[in-house]
């Protein structure tokens, strides 16, 4: 008499207990894959079949028609360093795909627009860049059975891949210039107060600062949202108010920049009178003789790309997603008066 075929359906685990091998042994026996001899993968098969099992990820592929394009949701593009994360991805997919591109700046584009885009199978997988996104949002997208790639987002999702940059390292060590330059009164300009990549600058700050025993008063701590007008307005208040900084880390090049052309306008001598720090390293900072940390943003465009498409052609992957975490590194320009003064012959 013949096993009667189950209509529940299985999981890949109940395979493996009724063959006996491990969940890897099972996936590349049903996908496959080298390294499964001949009669041990008609077993598999074959108890897969009569369990009713079909991969999730497998059904989800199957289902959805091919479009040879990728999506890419952004928060923005104004800033230098969005834009230049999305030139890194353009350079690896030309030649090998379309690049559909959305801008989520409104409140619930966070997750409308991937989720949509995904839904209506307008693309075969998702490059995402939005801290506002939360590890729910991104399970959920996930489910829509289309491979994602975050930039600079901790999903605490494994099966999600994901390229970063470190913060907070990077901004210790710009701390650590400035006050082993000599200088006493530094203004920090960060992002956000929510904002994770800002919050991780901040610690390094701190870092920075309970190394060499420092401490910055709460007025020298400017909120400039991570934008060229903030700022400067919160910069030019803080100048009013006195006494004068003299020094400004700010936690972009696009805060720095604005800042640093404020203060020459105003008849503020660079790095004379002020020294300036930013981060991120667009390629602005480099015409204006700007000290700032130098960021891989077009390498993490490259790669995220890369890992999208690696998982598009290979849907059936065993194992944790890639993580991969990129360093920033110091470059010593102008801005700082590295080159002009000597620690010791700066004076509070």
């Amino acid at each position: 008499m013949t096993a009667k075929r189950s209509t529940v359906r299985a999981t890949r685990e109940d395979v493996c207990r009724a063959v006996g091998v491990s969940s890897a042994t099972v996936s590349r026996a049903l996908n496959n894959k080298p390294g499964v001899g001949a009669e041990l993968r008609e077993k598999v098969i074959a108890s897969a079949r009569e369990l009713n099992y079909v991969p999730q990820a497998a059904a989800r592929h199957l289902s959805r028609a091919k479009t040879d394009t990728i999506g890419v949701v952004f928060q923005d593009l104004n800033a230098g360093w969005f834009m230049n994360i999305f030139r890194g991805i353009m350079n690896r997919c030309s030649g090998a795909c379309h690049v559909l591109n959305t801008l989520s700046t409104r409140a619930g584009d966070e997750f409308e627009l991937p989720h949509r885009m995904l839904a209506e199978r307008r693309v075969d997988g998702l490059i995402w860049l939005d801290q506002r996104v939360t590890p729910r949002m991104v399970s959920k997208i996930k489910d829509l059975g289309a491979p994602v790639v975050t930039i600079q987002m901790k999903t605490g999702d494994r099966q999600v891949a994901g390229v970063s940059i470190e913060n907070c390292e990077s901004s210790a060590e710009a701390v650590r210039h400035l006050l082993g330059l000599g200088y006493r009164r530094p203004v920090i300009v960060t992002g956000p107060r929510d904002n994770s990549d800002s919050k991780q600058k901040w610690l390094g700050v701190e870092r920075a600062l309970a190394e060499l025993n420092r401490t910055i008063p709460p007025a020298d701590v400017l909120e400039g949202h991570h934008m060229g007008s903030h700022a400067v307005r919160v910069f030019s208040e803080r100048i009013k108010a006195g006494p004068k900084p003299d020094a400004v880390f700010a936690f972009n090049d696009e805060m720095a920049i604005a800042i640093l052309l404020w203060l020459r306008e105003h008849g503020f001598r660079v790095p004379g009178d002020v020294a300036v720090v930013g981060f991120d390293g667009i390629p602005e900072s480099k015409n204006m003789g700007l000290t700032t940390v130098e960021t891989p943003l077009f390498d993490c465009g490259v790669i995220a790309a890369q890992l999208l498409l690696e998982a598009i052609a290979d849907p059936f992957r065993e194992g944790a997603a890639r993580q991969v975490l990129l360093k920033g590194h110091l470059c010593v320009r102008e801005t700082c008066g590295a080159h002009a003064v000597k620690p010791a012959e700066r004076t509070s």
